[in-house]
C-alpha cells in the first residue's frame, strides 16, 4: 500500500484500514505496520482516495501464522515444515531436468 495523498484526507484512509496498518504522521497517512493489513480493498471504493492510493502484492513476500496446540512447539513445526518444503522442491527440480 503506497500513499501519496499528502494533507489530503488523512483519517478517511485510516478509518478503511485495518488497526494500526496506517497512522497520521504530521496531518499525513502512512503506513505504520503493513503486517496488520487483511488484504483489504475497502480504500478503493472511496474515488476521492482511490487516486491516491495504490495497492501491490509483493510476489516474494508472505507473512504466516503457526499455530500449535502445545503438543509440539511452534518452532519445531517451522522446521518440519520448511524440510517437508525442501523436499518438495527437490523432487520439482528432479523433474524439471528431466524436462529440459
Amino acid at each position: 500500500l503506497f500513499l501519496s495523498l499528502g494533507s489530503r484526507i488523512p483519517q478517511a484512509v485510516v478509518s478503511t484500514q485495518s488497526t494500526g496498518v496506517i497512522e497520521i504522521e504530521n496531518g499525513v497517512a502512512v503506513v505504520k505496520n503493513a503486517r496488520l493489513d487483511s488484504g483489504s480493498r475497502e480504500v478503493l471504493r472511496h474515488p476521492e482516495l482511490a487516486e491516491g492510493v495504490k495497492l501491490l502484492k509483493l510476489r516474494d513476500h508472505f507473512i504466516f501464522t503457526i499455530e500449535s496446540t502445545g503438543a509440539v512447539d511452534p518452532l519445531e513445526l517451522l522446521r518440519e515444515a520448511v524440510k517437508v518444503l525442501k523436499g518438495k522442491c527437490e523432487v520439482y527440480r528432479k523433474e524439471l531436468d528431466v524436462l529440459t
